[in-house]
């Protein structure tokens, strides 16, 4: 297969998969919003709020598909590639939900950290790679413990949500290699270290304004992948 046909065929994949999430997503996110408010559903939403909603979609869409076809055109067909490719799938829609409402559905965190799992023990039980797949849940365990360590010297610094979001990047991250999660952990802290900086000198922010760094680890991881294939 050439080169096109497989970024036509990945990116069309991608989209799919995408589009297919969407409204898994506009659900858990509402049903996460409705927690964290302690309130009943709203109302509907009004006409303007109807149109960015078709917007997002759209947006969400044409990411979901154009990163893994990327990876693909890069790097050719190959289980190895699925865990790396089922993360950043799953992280366009978790990046969504932390950059709109600063949430992060459990729900789809931990559905994200079982695929990549799942993806990743299938491609060491056809290829054989058990070491690399104990690498990755070692590394997966340790960015856990770190974020962890963080949120429960101070929440403020990182939300829990993120904390719950550590294995799944942990794990698809060390398994391209532990480097590409080192480089993806130093990544997200240097993009939510320029945000910040930016929004103080536009006094839109101050050193105590939270950020999503989920949004960031799922921008970085993104990078990450489409570096390393």
């Amino acid at each position: 297969m050439s080169a096109a046909p497989e970024l036509l065929f990945g990116a069309l994949v991608g989209m799919a998969t995408g589009a297919a999430l969407i409204p898994l997503t506009r659900r858990e996110l509402a049903a996460a919003i409705d927690r964290a408010t302690d309130s009943e559903p709203g109302p509907p939403p009004a006409p303007t709020e109807v149109a960015a909603i078709a917007w997002h979609r759209l947006v969400l869409v044409l990411v979901s598909g154009l990163l893994p076809g990327i990876v693909i055109y890069r790097a050719g067909w190959s289980i190895l590639a699925i865990p790396a490719l089922v993360l950043v799938i799953g992280l366009v829609q978790l990046a969504y939900c932390d950059a709109t409402k600063f949430l992060l559905p459990k729900t789809m965190v931990h559905a994200t950290t079982a695929s990549v799992a799942v993806s990743a023990l299938i491609a060491a039980g056809v290829t054989g790679h058990w070491h690399r797949l104990a690498g990755a849940v070692l590394c997966s365990i340790g960015l856990f413990l770190l974020l962890l360590a963080i949120n429960l010297m101070n929440p403020a610094w990182m939300a829990f949500g993120d904390v719950r979001l550590a294995p799944a990047v942990g794990l698809g991250l060390a398994w391209i290699s532990p480097l590409a999660l080192l480089q993806g952990f130093f990544l997200a802290n240097i993009l939510a270290a320029v945000v910040g900086l930016i929004l103080m000198g536009l006094q839109r922010g101050s050193r105590k304004t939270a950020l999503p760094f989920g949004l960031y680890l799922a921008l970085a991881s993104a990078v990450i992948v489409l570096l390393w294939s």
